[in-house]
Protein backbone atom coordinates (compact mmCIF):
# COMPACT_ATOMS: atom_id res chain seq x y z
CA UNK A 1 0.00 0.00 0.00
CA UNK A 2 1.33 3.41 -0.95
CA UNK A 3 2.16 5.99 1.66
CA UNK A 4 -0.46 8.71 1.55
CA UNK A 5 -1.93 11.18 4.05
CA UNK A 6 -4.37 9.71 6.54
CA UNK A 7 -8.06 10.50 6.70
CA UNK A 8 -8.93 13.97 7.92
CA UNK A 9 -10.40 14.48 11.35
CA UNK A 10 -14.22 14.53 11.35
CA UNK A 11 -15.48 18.09 11.19
CA UNK A 12 -19.16 18.55 11.94
CA UNK A 13 -19.09 22.32 11.51
CA UNK A 14 -19.72 24.14 8.22
CA UNK A 15 -16.70 24.61 5.97
CA UNK A 16 -16.09 25.93 2.43
CA UNK A 17 -17.95 23.75 -0.01
CA UNK A 18 -15.97 21.28 -2.13
CA UNK A 19 -16.70 20.84 -5.82
CA UNK A 20 -20.14 19.54 -6.63
CA UNK A 21 -20.22 15.79 -7.37
CA UNK A 22 -20.68 14.71 -10.97
CA UNK A 23 -23.38 12.16 -11.84
CA UNK A 24 -22.06 8.61 -11.88
CA UNK A 25 -21.22 7.47 -15.38
CA UNK A 26 -20.37 3.98 -16.61
CA UNK A 27 -19.10 2.86 -20.00
CA UNK A 28 -21.88 1.50 -22.21
CA UNK A 29 -20.34 -1.14 -24.45
CA UNK A 30 -22.08 -2.03 -27.69
CA UNK A 31 -20.18 -4.83 -29.37
CA UNK A 32 -21.40 -6.35 -32.60
CA UNK A 33 -19.29 -9.03 -34.25
CA UNK A 34 -18.57 -8.75 -37.96
CA UNK A 35 -16.57 -11.62 -39.40
CA UNK A 36 -15.90 -9.83 -42.69
CA UNK A 37 -14.43 -6.81 -40.89
CA UNK A 38 -12.55 -9.14 -38.55
CA UNK A 39 -10.94 -10.94 -41.47
CA UNK A 40 -9.96 -7.65 -43.10
CA UNK A 41 -8.29 -6.20 -40.00
CA UNK A 42 -6.93 -9.33 -38.33
CA UNK A 43 -4.06 -9.79 -40.77
CA UNK A 44 -2.46 -6.51 -39.73
CA UNK A 45 -3.26 -6.22 -36.03
CA UNK A 46 0.08 -4.70 -35.15
CA UNK A 47 -0.34 -1.94 -37.72
CA UNK A 48 -3.98 -1.32 -36.82
CA UNK A 49 -3.29 -0.85 -33.11
CA UNK A 50 -0.30 1.42 -33.63
CA UNK A 51 -1.32 4.77 -32.14
CA UNK A 52 -4.66 3.37 -31.00
CA UNK A 53 -5.14 6.03 -28.29
CA UNK A 54 -5.38 8.74 -30.96
CA UNK A 55 -7.24 6.80 -33.64
CA UNK A 56 -9.49 4.52 -31.56
CA UNK A 57 -12.71 3.49 -33.29
CA UNK A 58 -15.05 0.53 -33.60
CA UNK A 59 -12.60 -1.01 -36.09
CA UNK A 60 -10.27 -1.96 -33.24
CA UNK A 61 -13.07 -3.83 -31.46
CA UNK A 62 -14.24 -5.49 -34.70
CA UNK A 63 -10.71 -6.67 -35.47
CA UNK A 64 -10.64 -8.73 -32.26
CA UNK A 65 -14.08 -10.29 -32.96
CA UNK A 66 -15.52 -9.77 -29.47
CA UNK A 67 -18.91 -10.85 -28.16
CA UNK A 68 -20.03 -9.20 -24.91
CA UNK A 69 -22.70 -10.14 -22.37
CA UNK A 70 -23.21 -7.71 -19.49
CA UNK A 71 -25.03 -7.84 -16.14
CA UNK A 72 -24.42 -11.61 -15.92
CA UNK A 73 -25.43 -13.20 -12.58
CA UNK A 74 -22.59 -14.74 -10.62
CA UNK A 75 -24.23 -18.16 -11.00
CA UNK A 76 -23.64 -17.97 -14.78
CA UNK A 77 -20.25 -16.28 -14.54
CA UNK A 78 -18.58 -18.90 -12.32
CA UNK A 79 -18.60 -22.64 -13.08
CA UNK A 80 -21.26 -24.60 -11.27
CA UNK A 81 -20.44 -25.93 -7.82
CA UNK A 82 -17.78 -23.35 -6.95
CA UNK A 83 -19.76 -20.20 -6.06
CA UNK A 84 -20.39 -20.09 -2.29
CA UNK A 85 -24.14 -20.45 -1.59
CA UNK A 86 -26.05 -17.45 -0.27
CA UNK A 87 -26.50 -19.37 2.98
CA UNK A 88 -22.81 -18.81 3.67
CA UNK A 89 -23.62 -15.15 4.40
CA UNK A 90 -25.25 -16.31 7.65
CA UNK A 91 -23.54 -17.36 10.84
CA UNK A 92 -22.92 -21.15 10.60
CA UNK A 93 -23.55 -21.53 14.34
CA UNK A 94 -27.02 -19.98 14.07
CA UNK A 95 -28.08 -21.29 10.67
CA UNK A 96 -31.19 -23.43 10.80
CA UNK A 97 -30.13 -25.56 7.85
CA UNK A 98 -26.42 -25.99 7.39
CA UNK A 99 -25.73 -26.60 3.71
CA UNK A 100 -22.78 -28.85 2.98
CA UNK A 101 -22.75 -28.06 -0.72
CA UNK A 102 -19.15 -27.49 -1.72
CA UNK A 103 -18.10 -27.16 1.93
CA UNK A 104 -14.48 -28.02 2.77
CA UNK A 105 -13.81 -28.61 -0.90
CA UNK A 106 -10.59 -26.66 -0.98
CA UNK A 107 -7.96 -27.93 1.41
CA UNK A 108 -5.82 -24.79 1.00
CA UNK A 109 -7.96 -22.81 3.43
CA UNK A 110 -8.82 -25.46 5.97
CA UNK A 111 -7.51 -24.69 9.43
CA UNK A 112 -7.54 -26.61 12.66
CA UNK A 113 -11.13 -26.56 13.84
CA UNK A 114 -12.29 -24.15 11.09
CA UNK A 115 -14.13 -25.16 7.92
CA UNK A 116 -14.14 -23.26 4.65
CA UNK A 117 -17.58 -21.86 5.40
CA UNK A 118 -16.43 -20.56 8.78
CA UNK A 119 -13.36 -18.99 7.18
CA UNK A 120 -15.60 -17.30 4.61
CA UNK A 121 -18.07 -16.01 7.19
CA UNK A 122 -15.43 -14.55 9.53
CA UNK A 123 -14.37 -12.27 6.67
CA UNK A 124 -17.65 -11.46 4.98
CA UNK A 125 -19.35 -10.48 8.26
CA UNK A 126 -16.90 -7.57 8.53
CA UNK A 127 -17.84 -6.42 5.04
CA UNK A 128 -21.55 -6.55 5.96
CA UNK A 129 -21.09 -3.94 8.70
CA UNK A 130 -22.21 -0.35 8.19
CA UNK A 131 -19.64 2.15 6.94
CA UNK A 132 -20.04 4.64 9.80
CA UNK A 133 -19.53 2.02 12.49
CA UNK A 134 -16.45 0.64 10.74
CA UNK A 135 -14.94 4.08 10.17
CA UNK A 136 -15.38 4.92 13.87
CA UNK A 137 -13.71 1.64 14.83
CA UNK A 138 -10.51 2.31 12.88
CA UNK A 139 -7.50 2.55 15.20
CA UNK A 140 -5.76 5.89 15.42
CA UNK A 141 -8.39 7.84 13.53
CA UNK A 142 -8.01 11.54 14.44
CA UNK A 143 -10.94 13.04 16.32
CA UNK A 144 -12.61 9.71 17.07
CA UNK A 145 -13.58 9.60 20.77
CA UNK A 146 -16.45 7.12 20.88
CA UNK A 147 -15.62 3.50 21.75
CA UNK A 148 -15.75 1.14 18.76
CA UNK A 149 -19.06 -0.64 18.25
CA UNK A 150 -17.74 -3.32 15.86
CA UNK A 151 -14.51 -5.27 15.75
CA UNK A 152 -12.58 -5.12 12.48
CA UNK A 153 -9.54 -7.31 11.88
CA UNK A 154 -9.37 -8.84 8.38
CA UNK A 155 -10.91 -5.76 6.72
CA UNK A 156 -9.00 -3.14 8.67
CA UNK A 157 -6.82 -2.02 5.76
CA UNK A 158 -9.81 -2.04 3.43
CA UNK A 159 -11.82 0.35 5.61
CA UNK A 160 -8.82 2.61 6.12
CA UNK A 161 -8.55 3.08 2.37
CA UNK A 162 -12.33 3.18 1.88
CA UNK A 163 -12.50 6.15 4.26
CA UNK A 164 -10.01 8.01 2.07
CA UNK A 165 -12.15 7.22 -0.96
CA UNK A 166 -15.30 8.30 0.90
CA UNK A 167 -13.85 11.77 1.38
CA UNK A 168 -14.17 12.21 -2.38
CA UNK A 169 -17.11 9.98 -3.36
CA UNK A 170 -19.52 9.52 -0.41
CA UNK A 171 -22.41 11.93 -0.99
CA UNK A 172 -24.74 10.37 1.58
CA UNK A 173 -24.11 13.15 4.13
CA UNK A 174 -23.83 16.11 1.73
CA UNK A 175 -25.51 19.29 2.93
CA UNK A 176 -24.94 22.61 1.15
CA UNK A 177 -25.97 25.86 2.88
CA UNK A 178 -25.39 29.58 2.44
CA UNK A 179 -24.01 31.75 5.23
CA UNK A 180 -24.81 35.37 6.00
CA UNK A 181 -22.19 36.61 3.55
CA UNK A 182 -23.76 34.63 0.71
CA UNK A 183 -20.91 32.15 0.62
CA UNK A 184 -21.76 28.51 0.01
CA UNK A 185 -20.89 26.31 2.97
CA UNK A 186 -20.88 22.55 3.36
CA UNK A 187 -21.27 19.88 6.01
CA UNK A 188 -20.64 16.24 5.21
CA UNK A 189 -17.91 13.71 4.63
CA UNK A 190 -16.42 14.92 1.37
CA UNK A 191 -13.43 17.23 0.98
CA UNK A 192 -13.24 16.98 -2.80
CA UNK A 193 -15.14 15.58 -5.78
CA UNK A 194 -14.72 12.06 -7.14
CA UNK A 195 -12.95 13.14 -10.32
CA UNK A 196 -10.35 14.92 -8.16
CA UNK A 197 -9.42 11.83 -6.12
CA UNK A 198 -5.84 10.54 -6.59
CA UNK A 199 -5.87 7.35 -8.69
CA UNK A 200 -3.93 5.29 -6.16
CA UNK A 201 -6.74 5.63 -3.59
CA UNK A 202 -8.89 3.41 -5.78
CA UNK A 203 -6.04 0.99 -6.40
CA UNK A 204 -5.41 0.61 -2.67
CA UNK A 205 -9.09 0.06 -1.88
CA UNK A 206 -9.51 -2.64 -4.52
CA UNK A 207 -6.22 -4.34 -3.59
CA UNK A 208 -7.16 -4.42 0.10
CA UNK A 209 -10.58 -5.85 -0.78
CA UNK A 210 -9.14 -8.58 -3.00
CA UNK A 211 -6.55 -9.52 -0.37
CA UNK A 212 -9.36 -10.42 2.04
CA UNK A 213 -10.65 -12.95 -0.50
CA UNK A 214 -7.38 -14.50 -1.71
CA UNK A 215 -5.21 -14.79 1.40
CA UNK A 216 -7.05 -17.91 2.68
CA UNK A 217 -6.02 -19.64 -0.57
CA UNK A 218 -2.30 -19.03 0.10
CA UNK A 219 -2.30 -16.28 -2.53
CA UNK A 220 -1.30 -12.64 -2.48
CA UNK A 221 -0.96 -9.70 -4.85
CA UNK A 222 2.05 -8.81 -6.95
CA UNK A 223 2.54 -5.45 -8.61
CA UNK A 224 4.19 -5.32 -12.04
CA UNK A 225 7.91 -4.73 -11.57
CA UNK A 226 8.13 -2.24 -14.44
CA UNK A 227 6.20 -0.87 -17.40
CA UNK A 228 7.72 -3.62 -19.55
CA UNK A 229 5.60 -6.18 -17.68
CA UNK A 230 2.43 -4.29 -18.69
CA UNK A 231 2.77 -4.75 -22.45
CA UNK A 232 0.71 -7.13 -24.56
CA UNK A 233 2.28 -8.54 -27.71
CA UNK A 234 0.57 -8.22 -31.09
CA UNK A 235 2.88 -9.89 -33.58
CA UNK A 236 6.15 -7.96 -33.54
CA UNK A 237 4.77 -4.99 -31.61
CA UNK A 238 4.24 -4.59 -27.87
CA UNK A 239 1.51 -2.23 -26.67
CA UNK A 240 1.36 -0.84 -23.11
CA UNK A 241 -1.83 -1.56 -21.16
CA UNK A 242 -2.90 1.18 -18.78
CA UNK A 243 -4.65 0.40 -15.53
CA UNK A 244 -3.05 -2.94 -14.62
CA UNK A 245 -2.31 -2.48 -10.93
CA UNK A 246 -1.56 -6.02 -9.73
CA UNK A 247 -2.18 -9.72 -10.25
CA UNK A 248 -3.19 -12.51 -7.89
CA UNK A 249 -0.41 -15.11 -7.55
CA UNK A 250 -0.05 -18.24 -5.44
CA UNK A 251 2.76 -19.13 -3.06
CA UNK A 252 4.45 -22.43 -4.01
CA UNK A 253 4.05 -25.49 -1.82
CA UNK A 254 7.83 -25.86 -1.73
CA UNK A 255 8.89 -23.98 1.39
CA UNK A 256 12.34 -23.21 0.04
CA UNK A 257 10.84 -21.51 -3.00
CA UNK A 258 8.38 -19.66 -0.82
CA UNK A 259 11.21 -18.28 1.34
CA UNK A 260 12.92 -17.01 -1.80
CA UNK A 261 9.82 -15.00 -2.70
CA UNK A 262 8.94 -17.07 -5.77
CA UNK A 263 5.29 -16.96 -6.87
CA UNK A 264 3.16 -19.07 -9.21
CA UNK A 265 0.54 -17.85 -11.62
CA UNK A 266 -0.92 -15.42 -12.38
CA UNK A 267 -4.49 -16.35 -11.44
CA UNK A 268 -6.53 -13.13 -11.61
CA UNK A 269 -5.74 -9.64 -12.89
CA UNK A 270 -6.79 -6.33 -11.31
CA UNK A 271 -7.54 -3.40 -13.61
CA UNK A 272 -8.37 0.10 -12.26
CA UNK A 273 -9.17 3.19 -14.32
CA UNK A 274 -9.40 6.78 -13.18
CA UNK A 275 -11.82 7.95 -15.88
CA UNK A 276 -15.15 9.37 -14.70
CA UNK A 277 -16.48 10.65 -18.04
CA UNK A 278 -16.65 8.22 -20.94
CA UNK A 279 -18.19 10.22 -23.78
CA UNK A 280 -18.69 13.79 -24.91
CA UNK A 281 -22.03 15.44 -25.62
CA UNK A 282 -21.64 14.72 -29.33
CA UNK A 283 -20.87 11.01 -28.88
CA UNK A 284 -23.56 8.34 -28.61
CA UNK A 285 -23.54 5.74 -25.88
CA UNK A 286 -21.19 2.93 -26.74
CA UNK A 287 -19.31 5.03 -29.31
CA UNK A 288 -17.36 7.39 -27.06
CA UNK A 289 -13.60 7.26 -27.51
CA UNK A 290 -13.00 7.04 -23.77
CA UNK A 291 -15.34 4.07 -23.31
CA UNK A 292 -13.88 2.32 -26.37
CA UNK A 293 -10.39 2.76 -24.92
CA UNK A 294 -11.64 1.59 -21.53
CA UNK A 295 -13.01 -1.60 -23.08
CA UNK A 296 -9.89 -2.22 -25.17
CA UNK A 297 -7.67 -1.79 -22.11
CA UNK A 298 -9.75 -4.40 -20.29
CA UNK A 299 -9.48 -6.85 -23.19
CA UNK A 300 -5.77 -6.08 -23.52
CA UNK A 301 -5.25 -6.77 -19.82
CA UNK A 302 -6.97 -10.15 -20.21
CA UNK A 303 -4.87 -11.00 -23.28
CA UNK A 304 -1.70 -10.05 -21.40
CA UNK A 305 -2.74 -12.29 -18.51
CA UNK A 306 -3.38 -15.15 -20.97
CA UNK A 307 0.02 -14.65 -22.59
CA UNK A 308 1.72 -14.84 -19.20
CA UNK A 309 -0.17 -17.98 -18.22
CA UNK A 310 0.71 -19.58 -21.56
CA UNK A 311 4.44 -19.29 -20.71
CA UNK A 312 4.23 -22.40 -18.51
CA UNK A 313 7.00 -24.84 -19.41
CA UNK A 314 8.59 -22.45 -21.92
CA UNK A 315 11.86 -20.55 -22.03
CA UNK A 316 12.01 -16.86 -22.76
CA UNK A 317 12.93 -16.03 -26.34
CA UNK A 318 14.87 -12.80 -26.26
CA UNK A 319 14.96 -10.98 -29.61
CA UNK A 320 18.50 -9.81 -28.90
CA UNK A 321 19.78 -13.19 -27.72
CA UNK A 322 22.10 -13.93 -30.67
CA UNK A 323 22.85 -10.36 -31.74
CA UNK A 324 26.47 -9.27 -31.71
CA UNK A 325 25.69 -6.06 -29.79
CA UNK A 326 24.13 -8.06 -26.94
CA UNK A 327 26.91 -10.62 -26.49
CA UNK A 328 28.76 -10.48 -23.17
CA UNK A 329 31.96 -9.36 -24.82
CA UNK A 330 30.38 -6.71 -26.98
CA UNK A 331 28.07 -5.47 -24.24
CA UNK A 332 30.85 -4.62 -21.81
CA UNK A 333 33.48 -3.44 -24.23
CA UNK A 334 33.50 -2.88 -27.94
CA UNK A 335 33.85 -0.35 -30.67
CA UNK A 336 31.57 2.64 -30.85
CA UNK A 337 28.97 2.61 -33.55
CA UNK A 338 28.43 -1.17 -33.58
CA UNK A 339 30.63 -3.06 -36.02
CA UNK A 340 30.57 -6.28 -37.99
CA UNK A 341 30.05 -9.68 -36.48
CA UNK A 342 33.20 -11.38 -37.61
CA UNK A 343 36.27 -12.95 -36.07
CA UNK A 344 38.37 -9.80 -36.42
CA UNK A 345 35.85 -7.68 -34.50
CA UNK A 346 35.48 -10.25 -31.72
CA UNK A 347 39.24 -10.63 -31.43
CA UNK A 348 39.66 -6.87 -31.13
CA UNK A 349 36.94 -6.82 -28.47
CA UNK A 350 38.74 -9.52 -26.46
CA UNK A 351 42.01 -7.57 -26.59
CA UNK A 352 40.21 -4.45 -25.38
CA UNK A 353 38.64 -6.42 -22.55
CA UNK A 354 42.04 -7.66 -21.35
CA UNK A 355 43.46 -4.16 -21.61
CA UNK A 356 40.54 -2.77 -19.68
CA UNK A 357 40.99 -5.37 -16.93
CA UNK A 358 44.69 -4.48 -16.62
CA UNK A 359 43.84 -0.81 -16.55
CA UNK A 360 41.24 -1.32 -13.83
CA UNK A 361 43.74 -3.26 -11.69
CA UNK A 362 46.37 -0.55 -12.18
CA UNK A 363 43.92 2.19 -11.27
CA UNK A 364 42.81 0.27 -8.19
CA UNK A 365 46.44 0.08 -7.03
CA UNK A 366 46.93 3.80 -7.59
CA UNK A 367 43.74 4.66 -5.73
CA UNK A 368 44.73 2.45 -2.77
CA UNK A 369 48.18 4.08 -2.53
CA UNK A 370 46.65 7.53 -2.76
CA UNK A 371 44.18 6.68 -0.02
CA UNK A 372 46.94 5.47 2.30
CA UNK A 373 48.96 8.65 1.76
CA UNK A 374 46.03 10.91 2.50
CA UNK A 375 44.61 9.17 5.56
CA UNK A 376 45.76 11.96 7.84
CA UNK A 377 44.64 14.73 5.50
CA UNK A 378 41.21 16.27 5.63
CA UNK A 379 38.64 14.65 3.38
CA UNK A 380 38.25 16.46 0.09
CA UNK A 381 34.88 16.66 -1.63
CA UNK A 382 34.56 13.98 -4.28
CA UNK A 383 34.53 15.22 -7.82
CA UNK A 384 31.75 13.97 -10.02
CA UNK A 385 33.06 11.71 -12.75
CA UNK A 386 32.03 12.82 -16.19
CA UNK A 387 31.05 9.89 -18.38
CA UNK A 388 32.38 10.14 -21.91
CA UNK A 389 30.54 8.87 -24.99
CA UNK A 390 32.57 5.68 -25.15
CA UNK A 391 31.95 4.89 -21.48
CA UNK A 392 28.24 5.48 -22.02
CA UNK A 393 28.33 3.06 -24.94
CA UNK A 394 30.16 0.46 -22.90
CA UNK A 395 27.53 0.71 -20.12
CA UNK A 396 24.65 0.14 -22.53
CA UNK A 397 22.71 -3.03 -21.73
CA UNK A 398 20.19 -5.05 -23.73
CA UNK A 399 16.48 -4.23 -23.30
CA UNK A 400 14.78 -5.27 -20.08
CA UNK A 401 13.22 -8.72 -20.01
CA UNK A 402 9.43 -8.94 -20.32
CA UNK A 403 9.40 -11.94 -17.98
CA UNK A 404 9.08 -11.05 -14.32
CA UNK A 405 11.80 -12.27 -11.94
CA UNK A 406 10.91 -14.79 -9.25
CA UNK A 407 7.80 -15.80 -11.13
CA UNK A 408 7.02 -19.36 -12.17
CA UNK A 409 4.47 -18.90 -14.91
CA UNK A 410 1.76 -21.51 -14.53
CA UNK A 411 -1.69 -21.88 -16.04
CA UNK A 412 -3.35 -22.64 -12.70
CA UNK A 413 -6.91 -23.89 -13.00
CA UNK A 414 -6.71 -24.94 -16.65
CA UNK A 415 -7.77 -28.50 -17.41
CA UNK A 416 -4.96 -30.66 -18.91
CA UNK A 417 -5.42 -30.84 -22.66
CA UNK A 418 -8.04 -28.08 -22.77
CA UNK A 419 -7.72 -25.91 -25.84
CA UNK A 420 -8.80 -22.70 -24.15
CA UNK A 421 -8.19 -20.68 -21.01
CA UNK A 422 -10.72 -18.88 -18.80
CA UNK A 423 -9.31 -15.50 -17.77
CA UNK A 424 -10.83 -13.61 -14.86
CA UNK A 425 -10.31 -9.89 -14.39
CA UNK A 426 -11.41 -7.60 -11.55
CA UNK A 427 -12.22 -4.25 -13.15
CA UNK A 428 -12.81 -1.06 -11.17
CA UNK A 429 -14.07 2.45 -11.97
CA UNK A 430 -15.61 5.15 -9.76
CA UNK A 431 -16.17 3.38 -6.41
CA UNK A 432 -17.36 0.16 -8.03
CA UNK A 433 -15.85 -3.11 -9.21
CA UNK A 434 -16.98 -5.77 -11.64
CA UNK A 435 -15.93 -9.35 -12.33
CA UNK A 436 -15.04 -10.05 -15.97
CA UNK A 437 -14.61 -13.47 -17.57
CA UNK A 438 -13.00 -13.87 -21.01
CA UNK A 439 -12.69 -17.23 -22.75
CA UNK A 440 -9.58 -17.28 -24.95
CA UNK A 441 -8.80 -20.15 -27.30
CA UNK A 442 -5.17 -21.26 -27.48
CA UNK A 443 -5.19 -20.82 -31.27
CA UNK A 444 -6.58 -17.31 -30.89
CA UNK A 445 -3.72 -16.45 -28.54
CA UNK A 446 -1.14 -17.88 -30.97
CA UNK A 447 -2.78 -15.97 -33.82
CA UNK A 448 -2.48 -12.52 -32.24
CA UNK A 449 0.97 -13.25 -30.79
CA UNK A 450 2.76 -14.99 -33.67
CA UNK A 451 0.75 -14.04 -36.73
CA UNK A 452 -1.73 -15.64 -39.14
CA UNK A 453 -1.33 -18.28 -41.78
CA UNK A 454 -3.03 -16.08 -44.33
CA UNK A 455 -3.57 -18.73 -46.96
CA UNK A 456 -5.40 -20.95 -44.45
CA UNK A 457 -7.28 -18.35 -42.39
CA UNK A 458 -11.01 -18.35 -43.13
CA UNK A 459 -13.12 -16.76 -40.35
CA UNK A 460 -16.27 -18.53 -41.45
CA UNK A 461 -14.77 -21.94 -40.61
CA UNK A 462 -12.63 -21.00 -37.59
CA UNK A 463 -14.81 -21.26 -34.50
CA UNK A 464 -11.84 -20.41 -32.29
CA UNK A 465 -11.52 -16.90 -33.73
CA UNK A 466 -13.77 -15.21 -31.15
CA UNK A 467 -13.47 -13.62 -27.71
CA UNK A 468 -16.38 -14.39 -25.38
CA UNK A 469 -16.55 -11.62 -22.77
CA UNK A 470 -18.95 -11.82 -19.80
CA UNK A 471 -19.31 -9.16 -17.15
CA UNK A 472 -21.11 -9.07 -13.82
CA UNK A 473 -22.94 -6.05 -12.51
CA UNK A 474 -21.00 -3.15 -11.02
CA UNK A 475 -20.73 -3.73 -7.25
CA UNK A 476 -20.74 -0.58 -5.11
CA UNK A 477 -17.95 -0.74 -2.51
CA UNK A 478 -19.92 1.62 -0.24
CA UNK A 479 -22.86 -0.82 -0.13
CA UNK A 480 -22.44 -3.70 2.38
CA UNK A 481 -24.68 -6.03 0.35
CA UNK A 482 -22.71 -5.40 -2.85
CA UNK A 483 -19.44 -5.95 -0.99
CA UNK A 484 -20.65 -9.35 0.20
CA UNK A 485 -21.76 -10.35 -3.31
CA UNK A 486 -18.44 -9.24 -4.79
CA UNK A 487 -16.62 -11.34 -2.20
CA UNK A 488 -18.80 -14.34 -3.10
CA UNK A 489 -17.77 -13.92 -6.72
CA UNK A 490 -14.04 -13.60 -6.08
CA UNK A 491 -14.13 -16.46 -3.56
CA UNK A 492 -15.87 -18.63 -6.15
CA UNK A 493 -13.23 -17.84 -8.78
CA UNK A 494 -10.47 -18.73 -6.32
CA UNK A 495 -12.16 -22.03 -5.45
CA UNK A 496 -12.45 -22.87 -9.13
CA UNK A 497 -8.87 -21.83 -9.92
CA UNK A 498 -7.41 -23.86 -7.04
CA UNK A 499 -9.45 -27.00 -7.63
CA UNK A 500 -7.71 -30.31 -8.26
CA UNK A 501 -7.20 -30.66 -12.02
CA UNK A 502 -4.98 -33.71 -11.85
CA UNK A 503 -1.62 -31.89 -11.94
CA UNK A 504 0.56 -30.59 -9.13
Amino acid sequence: MRAHPGAKAPDNGPRPAPARPKPLDFPQYQVQGDLDATYKYARNLDQLFRGVEKTVSSQHVEALNITLLGEIPLERLIPEGHLPPSAWLQDPARAVEVSTEGQDQNALIEKAGESERESFYTRVKELLQGNDACFESLPGRPGSRRPPTVKISYANKFYQNLLLMAESWDTSKDNYTTNEDGKEMYTGRRYSAGHEMPPYYREDVVSAFVEICVWPFQCNLQNPRSSVNRKVQFRKQCFPIQGITSTVCRSPKDRQKARQGILEGPLIGIHCRNSTTFRTENEAKGQGKEELMSFLFEVGAALLLAQKRAREGKLEEKPWQDKFWALAERRHLGEMGGGRQDSETNARARREIEAAKSGVQLMEGIETEKKDNNESDAKEPKKRKIQGPKQAYLATKPPESQWEPKMEYRCIGKEPGAGFDNIYLISSINHHLSLVNIRIDDRYLDFITCGPEQERFDPSTQEWWILDVKRSKWFDLFDPGDRAEAMRGIWGVMRWMNRDVGVS
